[in-house]
Order: C-alpha cells, then structure tokens, then sequence
C-alpha cells in the first residue's frame, strides 16, 4: 500500500448534497488542494444551488492504482 491524497467532491445544498462519484487521488498534497481550490470558483451568475465543496484526504491505495503525479 502505498499513501496518497484522494480528492473529495461535493456539490448541492441541504438534502441535494451528492459526492461526486469520480474518485482522483493525488501523489502531492499541494496539487490536490490546489485542485480542490479550482473546483470551487464559480464564475457568472452565482446562486446558493451552486454550492460546492472540496478537500482532500489521505488514503492508502494499492501501488498501482492511476495517480496525478505532477513534475517539475
């Protein structure tokens, strides 16, 4: 097993908040919180339906599991 960040994805309000079901996991904390934080912004005509959350969690996966691994 190995240690890596899953994004956690949650849109709608009160009794309409869903997880969305697409699972990421990340090999970097700062690439999936800056992730985290894009996902979030909302441009144009903003309304409470909108509502968006987003963290990110640590998770041991198996070592093969598809990672975004970002590299300078």
């Amino acid at each position: 097993m190995i240690q890596v960040f899953m994004l956690v994805l949650i849109m709608g309000i009160g009794e309409d908040r869903k997880e969305v079901g697409e699972t990421l996991y990340f090999r970097s904390i700062q690439v999936c919180n800056a992730t985290a934080f894009e996902l979030t912004k909302r441009w144009g005509h903003w309304s409470h339906k909108d509502q968006v959350t987003a963290y990110c969690l640590p998770k041991a996966v198996e070592p093969d599991t598809p990672l975004i691994d970002v590299t300078d």
